[in-house]
């Protein structure tokens, strides 16, 4: 019951968060589909020119820089095998050994241009036009069709620009920092009841290892964000935020890193004894709850970093920065505490200390990943940078256009002709 109630909240979290955006790309893709059908019929193709329609639909992508990478392909690929279709249907027809040879030569040829994802393209234009006889009207319209829909794909793309994909991108780094405190939140929970067996400090290695295999996807959509912002009119203007968004997905992969370590040495110490009356972490009350407080604070500091990083990619991370900050003081304070339990002669217990060693170092990596004040430099250093750029692209413009000024300025001949057609307009 519990976990059918989280999955139905996580999918109503999913909906709320990307609902807006995944409406809208249906709608631009439709609309795209729609534009190029009209587009191909009225200028006198076939009747029903589903090509133009497909081609539209397969080339309006997330990012217009996708889109234009997308047209070029698909166009060359068609071209190429309209032309493969009309060479061979000129020397052979429609058999069992000509289609084989069409298909061969087809792919050989995409191959050696690397058409990538559209290298069956090829062949299956190829095929489609030595079906309908090789050359003529088909093969033109099937030419004249994809060259429409990809024009409307273009178009509709620079028309009804997608917005950048910053803030689904942020979403995504918050959720996979909620995973890591998630399991931290579950951690500090199992200490509180009993004493941590062996098996137990296993399976949250295993959680936390499953959790660190989605951040290649969540660096995609960070990817995938910075791309959508190329030659997007829509973010014109707006402070690039993806590399904040990066460098924050990075600190909690080595947060995450850090944790695997203290998560080793739990299980490592739920079987090392430092007597034989008195095994790790059992019967120890103070210590068992020390790190439970520990692992809370963790968790804590975890989300609030995540939900600063997702701030940042809004540009509203300022209000987030003391959270971040308080969460932080909290963990330090668990990790004194508990270091004052963990102090023992390591003559006595030379497993027992080499143990919380590594776990009280696991404990400090993790605060340097995900220290406030470092942060907050870094970040105002890459968008003092970022802005730097920007001014130096402004202050070229104006070079430029000075210098162009100047030219004509000391070239009377480029002056005269500028202004002899005007000259001559009362004489006519």
């Amino acid at each position: 019951m519990t976990s059918a109630r989280t999955i139905l909240v996580d999918v109503r979290r999913r909906v709320r968060e990307g609902g807006q955006a995944a409406a809208a790309r249906a709608l631009r893709l439709t609309l795209a589909a729609v534009a190029a059908f009209l587009a191909a019929r009225w200028a006198g193709t076939e009747s029903k020119p589903v090509t133009a329609a497909l081609t539209a639909l397969l080339i309006v992508q997330v990012t217009f820089y996708g889109t234009l990478a997308e047209t070029m392909r698909r166009v060359v690929s068609v071209v190429i095998g309209v032309g493969v279709a009309v060479t061979a249907a000129s020397f052979v027809g429609f058999t069992w050994w000509s289609l084989g040879l069409i298909v061969l030569v087809s792919i050989l040829i995409g191959q050696a241009l690397r058409l990538g994802p559209h290298l069956l393209e090829v062949p299956i234009s190829a095929m489609l036009i030595l079906a309908a006889g090789g050359a003529g009207i088909r093969a033109t319209d099937r030419v004249i069709e994809t060259l429409i829909g990809a024009g409307v794909g273009v178009l509709v793309s620079v028309l009804v620009p997608q917005r950048p994909r910053t803030r689904s991108a942020g979403m995504a780094v918050e959720r996979f920092g909620d995973s890591i405190a998630g399991l931290l939140d579950r951690v500090s929970s199992s200490l509180q009841d009993s004493a941590v067996g062996r098996e137990e400090a296993m399976g949250w290695l295993d959680d936390l290892r499953a959790i660190t295999a989605r951040a290649e996807q969540v660096e995609r959509e960070v990817d995938e964000a910075r791309e959508s912002r190329r030659l997007n009119p829509r973010a014109a203007g707006v402070l690039d935020t993806t590399p904040d968004l990066r460098s924050g997905l990075q600190a909690l992969e080595h947060a995450a890193v850090a944790l695997r370590s203290v998560f080793r040495s739990l299980a490592d110490g739920a079987g090392v004894t430092q007597d034989e009356s008195r095994p790790d972490g059992s019967g120890d009350e103070p210590l068992r709850e020390a790190l439970a407080v520990l692992m809370a604070d963790l968790a804590r500091a975890v989300r609030d970093f995540a939900t600063l990083v997702r701030a940042e990619g809004d540009e509203a991370g300022e209000q987030h920065t003391d959270e971040l900050a308080d969460a932080l003081d909290a963990v330090r304070e668990a990790r004194v505490r508990l270091t004052e339990l963990l102090l023992i002669d390591p003559r006595e217990a030379v497993g027992l200390w080499q143990l919380r060693g590594a776990l009280l170092a696991g404990v400090e990596r993790v605060l340097a990943e995900l220290d406030a004040e470092e942060r907050r430099r870094n970040t105002a250093r890459r968008r003092e940078e970022a802005a730097a750029q920007q001014r130096r692209a402004a202050l070229a413009a104006q070079r430029l256009r000075t210098t162009t000024r100047k030219v004509v300025a000391d070239n009377p001949a480029i002056k005269r002709a500028a202004v002899r057609p005007r000259e001559r307009r009362p004489d006519r």
